[in-house]
């Protein structure tokens, strides 16, 4: 194991910093979302955006106080620390679980009515300690009571503690899952990590400035490139020019009207800047099988091959949807069949107690007990909620296996918004049926699309790459203080995204604040909940045929992978095909991809890292972009 930093001023300094960035980063999500009541972006991928934002700054700042004075200077450790906490955190505010829920789960309530419902189908199966029905609270909470009404803390005492209890069982899972497999990831298989390369590029600047990527010109030109965008169009929201109406790249659609299909070609510079940094056949992949997946998709919807289903959440199409499900399964499992020498000698150690191997950041004797805790608690919790024992066994396994392998799509690929392409759920009902699950199960499957609906930004994923991040030998990062500084982080985040939702609920009113999370979302995941009960149905045989299909293609296509030197394509495409966020950034993504091959066969890899400034300043210019438009809307609308 790497030694421990010595350092105990920087470290106090650096856990300082990593407590007061978790309060303003969630604060300032909340506060966006609430009060300007649109999407920002700013915590709600896997691009991190807002965590770039606050590094670059916490380096700039860095290393203009070490021109003043070497001891103000800023350890590469220590901002390894701050990096990986703050991965934690901004999971917390928006799309890993604050956007969900309070909206959501109160919103069984609030968005009754008699036409929907709910009140016959849906109350008598949530639980008043998961979700208080105090009807009162929870219109206060959607409507507002203003500045001078006190806030009755007492009705939401209950719920917070359980559902807080609860991912901080789900976090320990992570934590768990990561350090376990992060060495096999990141040096035995290799993986790209490209979102962790701008912050290891951050890193290098504060440990040699000489040599400081940020001295590139290139880089400079284009961070102002990419940063005018985000900025002018947040003045002009905030300031309304007459002469600015839309300052964006331009776009345009390949529609292919005979099969009712629609190809969207966008151009987002922060997708162009994250694919550069990609493998070239991993990104051609994703493009290409976007392409012939969707094609796919129109042929079947053509001949009229379809599944009569309730609205399936965050599937688009309900078959394709599984093949995708089951070429990730078939990714997860063929990983972990390559893996399985590391993961016998990482058993040795959790079970024989054989001496630690500096693989890895934290012991595995730990990692497995504390993963273990967390996996009984998530268990007995969703058992709590209604479903039954087996169930909620089943459920919790398939649902860690689908975040298992989408983080390791996203070390692999670096899509900023990857995302899985179905939501556990239905996905999980169509596979065993409705009967079987019975009301109060699919009531308590209502309940978890707090955290297995939207897959687009969760713990295993972030914490990769804080491990990556934290990993070099050099930086003398100790296992202990790693967990101290993530614990904490999550701690810290986990309270002010609930008390922040609260206080801004009842201040301002969460009913005009950003439609999707406050309105849609409840009205959407609830009323298939609801439909599934009103309607049951058997397991679907067809859905499980596409996942054979799905798992049988990526078969072939890593069959092929491994065994043609030069294959140019890579299973991983087939797992995030159809999904809406490769929908909208394929293009990006394609642009990068040719840029990136023309430069490597004309030029060389010399004339790639010739390059790599300018998408490394796209990256950068995009986030400090949004991160300050982040700032205008958070303080400007009060």
């Amino acid at each position: 194991m790497p030694t421990a930093d010595r350092n105990p001023t920087g470290t106090l300094l650096s856990y300082c910093l990593v407590l007061i960035f978790s309060v303003f980063l969630t604060f300032v999500s909340i506060r966006t979302y609430v009060l300007y009541g649109s999407y920002t972006g700013l915590s709600d991928h896997f691009n991190t955006v807002g965590v770039i934002f606050l590094i670059f700054w916490l380096v700039v700042i860095s290393l203009g106080l070490r021109l003043l004075s070497p001891v103000l200077k800023l350890s590469p450790t220590n901002f390894a620390l701050i990096y990986a906490g703050l991965m934690v955190v901004t999971v917390l505010p928006a799309m890993g679980f604050g956007g969900y829920f309070l909206p959501l789960l109160t919103g069984v309530y609030y968005f009754a009515t008699p036409e929907n419902n709910w009140s016959d189908l849906l109350w008598s199966h949530v639980p008043v300690w998961a979700v208080p029905p105090d009807l009162n609270a929870i219109t206060d909470l959607f409507q507002g009571v203003g500045p001078d009404t006190p806030i009755d803390w007492s009705v939401w005492t209950g719920m917070l503690l359980h559902w807080g209890l609860f991912m901080m069982a789900f976090y320990m899972v992570s934590v768990s899952f990561i350090a376990l497999m992060h060495y096999q990831w990141s040096n035995q298989e290799r993986l790209v990590y490209p979102l962790a390369v701008v912050p290891n590029m951050l890193l290098e600047s504060l440990d040699n400035p000489v040599q400081s990527i940020l001295k590139s010109r290139l880089l400079w030109a284009g961070f102002f490139f990419a940063w005018v965008f985000p900025t002018v169009n947040a003045l002009d929201q905030v300031f309304d020019f007459e002469v600015v109406t839309s300052f964006s790249l331009p776009s345009f659609s390949i529609q292919l009207t005979r099969i009712g299909v629609n190809f969207g070609c966008n151009i987002d510079l922060l997708v162009v800047g994250l694919s550069y940094l990609v493998n070239l056949n991993v990104l051609l992949s994703v493009w290409l099988f976007h392409l012939l997946v969707k094609l796919e998709a129109g042929i079947i919807n053509f001949l009229g091959v379809v599944t009569p289903l309730p609205a399936q959440p965050h599937m688009g199409d309900v078959l394709l949807s599984h093949q995708q499900i089951g070429s990730l399964i078939f990714i997860v499992v063929f990983s972990l069949w390559l893996s399985r020498d590391f993961i016998w000698r990482q058993w040795r150690h959790i079970v024989s107690g054989e001496p630690e191997s500096e693989a890895n950041l934290i012991s595995p004797r730990w990692a497995a007990i504390f993963g273990l805790v967390g996996l009984v608690y998530m268990a007995g919790f969703i058992y709590a909620t209604g479903l039954g024992l087996i169930w909620s066994v089943l459920f919790l396994i398939l649902a860690l296996l689908v975040f298992f392998g989408t983080a390791r799509l996203l070390a692999q690929t670096g899509i900023g918004r990857l995302r899985a392409a179905s939501s556990i759920p239905p996905l999980f009902t169509n596979l065993v049926g409705t009967n079987l699950v019975g009301q109060r199960g699919i009531g308590a499957l209502g309940l978890h699309m707090v955290w297995t609906a939207d897959i687009q930004l969760f713990l295993m994923g972030t914490l990769a790459h804080a491990f990556k991040v934290c990993e070099d030998v050099k930086l003398k990062i100790s296992g202990r203080k790693l967990i101290f500084f993530l614990t904490s982080a999550m701690v810290v985040g986990l309270v002010t995204t609930m008390v922040c939702y609260i206080y801004m609920g009842y201040r301002h009113g969460l009913i005009d604040g950003f439609g999707w999370y406050f309105v849609s979302s409840p009205r959407y995941h609830w009323e298939w909940a609801a439909s599934t009960i009103a309607n049951p149905y058997a397991a679907r045989p067809i859905a499980a045929l596409f996942m054979l299909i799905g798992a049988g293609l990526a078969a072939l296509v890593a069959l092929a992978n491994y065994r043609f030197a030069g294959w140019p394509l890579h299973p991983v495409g087939l797992a995030v095909a159809l999904t809406n966020t490769v929908s909208i950034d394929w293009f990006g993504m394609f642009l990068a991809w040719l840029i990136k091959m023309i430069v490597l066969r004309y030029g060389g890899v010399h004339v790639y890292r010739k390059t790599l400034p300018v998408f490394i300043g796209l990256i950068l210019g995009t986030c400090v972009g949004i991160g300050g438009a982040s700032m205008l809307y958070a303080f400007y609308y009060y």
